[in-house]
């Protein structure tokens, strides 16, 4: 008994069309696998379980390397958020110890009021204005005086 089915045109019909007979398909689909599997046990033919079992374990494989991949990932990310927690500890203390030899500098603590910072800006940058001071001294003076106008303009940065 030969059984022919003609190709269809499925793009002749409406969506409400195709779903309507959509049921029937898949159970026409599946009455035909069961078939063919009846017809290849009566011919005689085995099903290749040989490629199915390499495939299976191929896909096995790939999955057990994925989850090592996906755990490698996981504890590479995990040491690299150590890392940076770390990194900015380290920063946080280099940051304050700078900050803390630039308020001592000028002989203020970080926790001085802007007030007091100011006043002390004014009266250290009097004090050593060069011309302030004589002519043999006026070089080392003016030394002094741009180091301590740059120490009180990072002071000025980090207080914004």
């Amino acid at each position: 008994m030969i059984i022919e089915i003609d190709e269809l045109d499925l793009g002749r019909y409406s969506p409400s069309q195709l779903a309507a007979v959509r049921p029937d398909m898949v159970r026409l689909a599946s009455l035909m696998r069961r078939n063919l599997s009846q017809l290849d046990g009566i011919l005689g033919i085995e099903p290749d379980r040989h490629g199915l079992a390499r495939e299976n374990e191929s896909l096995r494989r790939h999955l057990h390397e994925a989850h090592a991949l996906a755990d490698a990932l996981r504890e590479d990310l995990n040491h690299s958020l150590i890392r940076i927690a770390d990194l900015e500890r380290r920063l946080a203390e280099i940051e304050n110890d700078e900050q803390d030899a630039l308020y001592a500098l000028v002989g203020l603590t970080v926790t001085a009021h802007q007030v007091v910072v100011s006043a002390a800006r004014r009266a250290l940058l009097q004090h050593h204005h060069p011309d302030r001071w004589p002519i043999e001294k006026k070089a080392q003076a003016t030394t002094r005086f741009a180091a301590a106008s740059a120490t009180f303009d990072r002071i000025a940065e980090h207080r914004r």
